[in-house]
């Protein structure tokens, strides 16, 4: 069974911050756990997490490190959670759903569409003739207001797919 593990994720620049700020930025990395912020003063703050995921991380490499964990423990019946947390425009939408939710680019695929594909790898490389349920519940707070959306699979042995809830 996995612990929390909180990680973060440095999204890289904008064009247009790049176009307003240069390529002046307040991040210096430090190794894959701790980095530094300096404020305007270019005083440093030091940041310790499980994982620090810097502008160049991929896709593959959150969802390996933080995500699959979790998709393994959800295979032996074991509840998790993903909180994606930050301020707008901090790459949240794009960390969790890629550019796309239904974006075929491997590369740039987000956890969502990740967490799919591992569920049902295991379930396919399962030796057992077990049927399962997988329900995926997805919940989005935005200008105060909640956004809940329900997707629940009923998976059997000949990989026969009914969606009784869809989003809403």
């Amino acid at each position: 069974m996995s612990n929390v593990t909180v990680c973060v994720r440095f999204r890289p620049l904008s064009s247009k911050e790049k176009r307003d700020l240069g390529d002046n930025i307040c991040i210096q990395s430090i190794d894959s756990e701790n980095f530094i912020i300096k404020d305007e003063k270019e005083e440093g703050f030091t940041f310790s997490f499980d994982k620090v995921f810097y502008e160049k991380s991929k896709q593959a490499d959150v969802y390996e490190f933080l995500v699959l964990p979790i998709v393994r423990d959800a295979f032996d019946a074991i509840n998790g959670t993903i909180i994606a947390y930050g301020q707008t425009g901090a790459g949240k939408t794009y960390s969790m759903e890629g550019p796309n939710i239904l974006e075929s680019d491997e590369q740039k695929k987000g956890i969502l569409p990740r967490v799919v594909d591992g569920l049902f790898t295991c379930i396919r490389s399962s030796n057992d003739s077990t049927n399962y349920t997988i329900k995926l519940s997805m919940v989005e707070i935005y200008m105060e207001k909640v956004r809940y959306g329900c997707l629940k699979f009923y998976l059997l042995l000949d990989f026969e797919w009914r969606f009784p809830c869809g989003f809403f």
